[in-house]
């Protein structure tokens, strides 16, 4: 997180002057989720099954995306970006990946996007975004990581509940979540306490722990070895029921980073955490 430590003060304080009344984070205990099935993956939406073949095409079959990508497909990924037959040969002669096997698939209107293993000479963890209509996919995005272990307590960085829930509440989750960024992410205005519940905050980020003092303490951690970090603009807000994906770019120490952060919402709270962060070379033109 990159508010100023000032900001948190209030919050750290009362959270410490909780600990007596209340419980730190419930300890939580996943197993290592299943790839979807061909099975479930034909009981979704026409715009998942896309996305879903999208992502798992065989590297030997080039007509997967003669059929998928509209002729005007732009592609934003840092290692395969470009235009149609660009993007598939890059994608399809990329020797450092095996396959994919999607675990989530939101989808908000006309974006769908797939959380998965990729799979190949190292694990690794990554969210493709698609923009589809009339039956063709149009754009793409993605970012992707090495997994490098669990969290302090024991957490993947992408296990935990994989269906999205309590469809009725989109709407609001999107917007507390959308806030949230604006606020005290992008504009640093303060006021993070709000959008948490402070008995239960799981945190699936390699290097922290569950709860929000554990939160906390990683901020003042970096703030007191001088990290950087700023989050400067917010380009997706992808809800599905009690799932949000926010895709975001700012800076590290100066270097160019998009961050992609899936929260699940309970209870107009944020309650669960997973995120990939990742260096990119340029920032995207695109715009919403």
């Amino acid at each position: 997180m990159n508010l100023d430590i000032h900001n948190y003060l209030p919050l750290i304080i009362g959270v410490v002057c909780l600990i007596g009344m209340t419980s730190c984070s419930k300890k939580v205990l996943y197993e290592a989720p299943e790839a979807f099935s061909e099975d479930y993956i034909s009981t979704l939406s026409a715009e998942k099954q896309m996305a879903s073949r999208f992502v798992t095409a065989s590297k030997k079959d080039t007509s997967v995306f003669d059929t998928l990508l509209s002729d005007n497909f732009i592609s934003y990924d840092q290692y395969w970006g470009g235009e149609k037959y660009d993007f598939r040969g890059s994608r399809n002669s990329d020797m450092s990946y095996t396959q994919m096997k999607p675990i989530r698939i939101l989808q908000d209107s006309s974006l769908v996007a797939v959380h998965s293993r990729m799979l190949g000479d190292t694990l690794r963890f990554r969210w493709d975004i698609l923009r589809i209509e009339q039956h063709q996919i149009h754009e793409h995005w993605s970012n992707v990581n090495d997994s490098i272990g669990i969290s302090p307590d024991g957490h993947s960085e992408i296990d935990g509940p994989t269906i999205p829930e309590q469809l009725e509440l989109t709407d609001s989750n999107r917007a507390l979540v959308r806030q949230f960024v604006n606020q005290c992410l992008i504009r640093e205005d303060g006021g993070a306490r709000k959008f948490f519940n402070l008995g239960l905050y799981i945190q699936h980020d390699r290097n922290v722990a569950d709860g929000l003092i554990a939160l906390l303490f990683e901020v003042i951690r970096m703030k007191l070895s001088g990290t950087t970090l700023k989050f400067e603009t917010n380009y997706h807000v992808i809800a599905e029921g009690n799932l949000v994906l926010s895709a975001s770019e700012g800076f590290i120490d100066g270097q160019k980073i998009a961050f992609y952060d899936l929260f699940r919402v309970e209870d107009n709270k944020l309650v669960e955490h997973w995120d990939i962060v990742a260096p990119v070379m340029n920032f995207l033109n695109s715009k919403l």
